[in-house]
């Protein structure tokens, strides 16, 4: 084996950067197909009792299996599912792929040629399954902001990426080129992002141009904790925001140079996580803003498992094994 490994040196030596990058990402999709059984490929710790994707009732009853994982008849619209009916791998011909696929997104994701020809799909279908794995994301309603919590918002320009019409009413952006306003206008779009000393982190859309009260509670307002202390810049939104929820409230001027306050309070965490989002952005050359909250869930589910040993099953099982909640 030593020789054979010889040989392979000698021949990839005068190889590009370029084209060792991609040998690398492709060994590496050989070692996961590989290392993953066929028994493995659509498991995932069945639900006892999981609610009806249909009508959303609880009222259910076990009626058999199907393809070897236990089936459910709904009481109160008579239809019948398994546990993964309403998660994305479901109705998927070629489950191995899309957990290749998956596990690909783990590592932050490669250009979508390059993944569908590695793989052996489709362009087409590459963006189908990327789009299908990030819907079927969503944060578990527990999960919230505990103890010191940061929030600001960091802002995308508004894209119409790869919309057909968009030259029927004006002229296609190069890589998105410039907004035509200066300052916070409605081409820009909020994200806001929520985040504690603990390494939890929340985020989403939240509109268009300026924050309001009533964005940030889309975003945050189910997920801080009633004895969190909140920590924001000056801005009267979150104070708004945090009055409304009678939080503890430590606001953080810094256009008077103040960027800690009694040596705990600060907002350097939060946008620390703008730095990480931003740099992680760049890659796709702009995304469309109808799609932006989805590529915030994906962020935030590789922040969510980057803790753990096995980070590519965990990225995994999160995206492609749950069944989907509404979104908050």
């Amino acid at each position: 084996m030593a020789e054979r490994i010889e040989q392979v040196m000698e021949l990839i030596a005068s190889w590009s950067q370029t084209e060792l990058v991609s040998l690398r990402s492709r060994l590496e999709s050989m070692i996961t197909a590989k290392e993953e059984p066929p028994s493995k490929q659509l498991t995932g710790a069945p639900h006892k009792k999981p609610r009806c994707p249909h009508c959303e009732s609880k009222a259910v009853k076990g009626y058999g299996k199907y393809r070897g994982r236990p089936k459910f008849m709904c009481k109160a619209c008579s239809r019948c599912f398994t546990d993964l009916s309403a998660a994305p791998v479901s109705s998927v011909k070629m489950p191995d792929k899309m957990r290749r696929f998956a596990a690909q997104m783990a590592k932050g994701g490669v250009p979508l040629r390059q993944s569908a020809e590695e793989i052996g799909i489709s362009l087409k279908t590459a963006f189908r399954w990327r789009h299908k794995i990030l819907q079927g994301y969503s944060l578990h309603p527990s999960r919230k902001l505990t103890g010191i919590a940061e929030a600001d918002e960091t802002f995308f320009r508004y894209s119409e990426k790869g919309d057909k019409s968009v030259t029927h009413r004006r002229k296609a952006h190069k890589r998105g080129g410039k907004a035509n306003k200066v300052g916070v206008s409605d081409e820009q779009v909020p994200v806001v992002v929520g985040c504690d000393r603990q390494g939890e982190l929340i985020l989403g859309v939240a509109g268009r141009g300026r924050v309001s009260k009533k964005d940030i509670e889309q975003v945050l307002g189910k997920r801080i904790d009633e004895d969190a202390t909140l920590c924001t810049d000056a801005h009267n939104s979150f104070k708004a925001f945090a009055d409304a929820h009678e939080f503890k409230y430590k606001p953080i001027n810094i256009s008077k140079g103040r960027r800690i306050v009694k040596k705990v309070y600060h907002i350097q965490n939060v946008n620390n996580a703008h730095t990480r989002l931003k740099s992680w952005m760049v890659r796709f050359d702009g995304v469309a803003t109808k799609y932006l909250d989805s590529y915030m869930g994906w962020f935030g589910l590789m922040e969510e498992t980057k803790r753990y040993d096995d980070r590519d099953t965990k990225f995994v099982d999160r995206s492609m094994m749950k069944p989907r909640r509404p979104r908050n």
